[in-house]
């Protein structure tokens, strides 16, 4: 992996460069495959991470499939909106995990976000269980906080800890006018159990050291107040139940 040193770029860049008229077309192959794969899903239900300037979701709205999207780029949002009036898009931070709140969706969408950003930490915000579908790109860009050079490295070895990575497949970027081509990897992976108060059913055997872990959450949490993920109930008839051991 190339660290590129380039430093992470505030929300009025991208306000910027999408009140310029930002040009998707290049990306539609990689939106059809996508919306093709969801529907092969059983009943998705899709956030997306920096949704951009809403293409991608308008394609989801428009086949039914139930969607959000949040951008911090408040042009994007504005777009979004434009393109997309029937979609639930708001100006949101990638960082904060309110944005993903609450967890009732099972794909999650990050294309072309992950580069631009510390990825791990963008990662541990999603629930366990939840699909990603993700875009990484093997060439740099002054925005771009890393090049993913090689598949299995950068991409299965770096996000381990976090995906159980399914598949990659490399599509290639190409504008005939201009030559211009590079490549971009699209990744499908499932995000492993490991922030246990925000999973997305938790296999049906408990992990070694799982009552300590309760007892550490439930130090802090008290079991009749409402639970973090954000289900509107109690904290001990969802999450805390789901975490008692068997």
């Amino acid at each position: 992996m190339q660290i590129t040193g380039h430093t992470e770029k505030k929300s009025e860049y991208y306000d910027n460069i999408y009140a310029a008229g930002y040009d998707t077309l290049r990306y539609q192959p990689i939106y059809r495959g996508i919306l093709e794969y969801l529907r092969q899903l059983e009943l998705p239900r899709v956030l997306e991470i920096g949704c951009g300037v809403g293409d991608m979701g308008k394609m989801i709205v428009d086949n039914n499939i139930p969607y959000r999207g949040f951008d911090f780029s408040a042009m994007a949002i504005k777009c979004s909106r434009e393109i997309c009036p029937e979609g639930n898009f708001w100006v949101g931070d990638a960082y904060n995990r309110a944005n993903y709140l609450p967890p009732d969706y099972n794909v999650a969408i990050a294309l072309e976000v992950l580069e631009h950003t510390d990825d791990l930490r963008v990662i541990e915000n999603i629930p366990a269980g939840v699909h990603l579908v993700a875009s990484v790109p093997d060439f740099d860009d002054i925005a771009h906080l890393r090049v993913y050079q090689d598949p299995q490295r950068d991409i299965v070895e770096r996000f381990r800890p976090y995906l159980d990575v399914g598949h990659i497949f490399p599509a290639v970027l190409e504008n005939k006018d201009t030559g211009y081509k590079a490549t971009i990897f699209v990744v499908h992976a499932v995000r492993k159990a490991a922030a246990p108060i925000f999973n997305v059913g938790l296999p049906t055997h408990q992990p070694a050291g799982t009552e300590a872990m309760v007892a550490k959450i439930e130090s802090k949490i008290s079991r009749n107040a409402p639970c973090p993920c954000g289900s509107g109930r109690k904290y001990k008839k969802c999450c805390g139940r789901r975490l008692m051991p068997a």
